[in-house]
């Protein structure tokens, strides 16, 4: 099996991905960002251009980094740039920079492997590009383990495949510098790899261990493990998405942000254990399935043990995934693991000192005795569940804006926190009685097929309700 594809940057200029489309085209890898680690300046078209005519797209980085900390940020402002976007490919990492080559294999490896565990943390696939005399003469035995992409071509290369030059190792080969491909000005690279990342596996993989690992490498990744640098809350509104700039007490942070963004109250400026761990949650699972897990009132830890009491879901012994309630719903965090002594946390909002600390202004993970009385008992989540058809894309569609106010009609109205009578009910403003006027922001469909509203009710509180129940004044 082979395909064949491109890999461009801002050299290529502006790219007319519909020619580039019509001429057929499997993949494209983009450079993501460039020199300075700043993004590369047509990132944003490339990409664009690749999601409007369905060409899968990998991003790579050429890595400059000459230490583990440099790498480090480098990897971390390519998953600040990616920001949860999915694609297909991987992200490859560049390794050709001939300053690096001095270095040597073994502090190659580890800077390589740094960049990986952060690249991976936040739910990408990692691989390696390099050329030939790297992959035999630089890169590690270790790091061959990786999927590799290889770079060879001929010295009179003019664009066409060199069958006696194609390398026996690596998915992917680079065979052209200088191809030339209808909507591209000049010349570009062409691949052909063995490899579809676009393909499902073949062997079947259990739901439990890729939700359940998704779940704790986002925790990992935000708690800053393996580079030592948490997401820290922020003093203002000010770079919401970067780790450690603006760091403050305000309670400011990306993860309020996306809740609100996504028709829910994510409480910005207020303490935010809880939103952090449905901001997860709503990664892993899709924003009806973190609902249903942690109710309506997910930024309140009380009230998320009072759902879990009454769903079933709560427990005194811990389990993988679940949520550890501290402190008469005091704080709030997950279960990474445990063992026969300790249970190991991933919360947010908190410290790095030991035992609990609420309102700490920190991702990060910690443990605690399983005796510890600090601890109240576990939600258990199943993740065996596939992940909901209600994508946070569905929620960020959502009108915020009234379009008109409206009587409700029935005796009384429950106020969900997402359309379907199967979810719960919004924590602030539960229940509505007849005669109450609200404003009307939106209309969805439940999975039932069934038309619900989104409306603001007092001037502040969101939620969903039957439409068949509110007449338009």
């Amino acid at each position: 099996m082979e395909i064949k594809g491109i890999d461009i940057s801002s050299w290529q200029g502006k790219i007319d991905w519909k020619k580039v489309s019509d001429y057929g085209m499997d993949f494209a890898i983009i450079r993501i960002t460039e020199v300075g680690n700043v993004k590369d300046s047509q990132f944003e078209n490339n990409f664009a251009g690749c999601n409007k005519y369905k060409i899968p797209v990998g991003v790579y980085k050429y890595s400059y980094a000459m230490n583990i900390s440099e790498i480090q940020s480098e990897a971390r402002k390519v998953v600040s740039v990616l920001n949860g976007r999915r694609i297909q490919f991987p992200v490859f990492l560049d390794l050709e920079h001939n300053n690096q080559r001095a270095l040597g294999s073994e502090s190659i490896h580890k800077m390589a492997d740094a960049f990986r565990e952060i690249i991976e943390a936040a739910g990408y696939k990692f691989a390696i590009y390099c050329n030939v005399d790297w992959y035999v003469n630089v890169i590690c035995s270790h790091l061959k383990k990786y999927d590799f992409w290889v770079a060879r071509y001929p010295a009179n290369d003019n664009g066409t495949v060199i069958e006696r030059l194609r390398p026996d190792f690596g998915v992917g080969w680079q065979y052209s510098s200088k191809a030339v491909i209808p909507g591209i000005s000049g010349k570009v690279d062409r691949n052909v790899f063995y490899k579809d990342y676009t393909e499902p596996m073949k062997e079947e993989t259990t739901v439990t261990t890729d939700k359940l690992k998704e779940f704790n490498d986002l925790g990992d990744f935000y708690a800053g493990e393996g580079t030592g640098k948490p997401y820290l809350e922020k003093a203002t509104l000010a770079y919401l998405d970067d780790f450690q700039r603006n760091a403050g007490y305000n309670n400011y942070t990306k993860f309020a942000r996306d809740v609100n963004s996504w028709g829910q109250p994510g409480c910005q400026g207020q303490p935010w254990c809880a939103v952090y761990q449905f901001w997860k949650l709503v990664k892993v699972f899709g924003l009806k399935k973190a609902l249903q897990i942690m109710g309506g009132g997910f930024y309140n830890c009380q009230s998320v043990t009072r759902h879990a009491k009454e769903n079933g879901s709560w427990k005194k012994t811990p389990k993988k995934g679940a949520l550890i309630i501290f402190r008469n719903g005091a704080h709030i965090g997950s279960v990474r693991t445990y063992d026969t002594k300790y249970v190991y946390t991933n919360e947010g909002n908190t410290s790095s000192a030991a035992g609990v600390v609420a309102n700490g202004g920190a991702c990060r993970n910690k443990k605690y005795k399983l005796t510890d009385s600090a601890i109240d008992g576990y939600v258990w989540i199943d993740y065996g569940t596939a992940a909901d058809q209600t994508s946070t894309a569905t929620a960020v569609k959502l009108n915020k804006t009234p379009k008109y106010v409206a009587k409700v009609t029935a005796t009384e109205l429950n106020v969900r926190s997402w359309a379907g009578k199967e979810n719960p009910t919004i924590k602030k403003w539960p229940l509505l009685k007849k005669g109450n006027l609200v404003d009307v922001c939106d209309t969805i469909k439940a999975a039932d097929k069934t038309k619900w509203n989104y409306i603001r009710i007092a001037g502040k509180y969101y939620g969903f309700v039957a439409k068949k129940c509110l007449k338009r004044q």
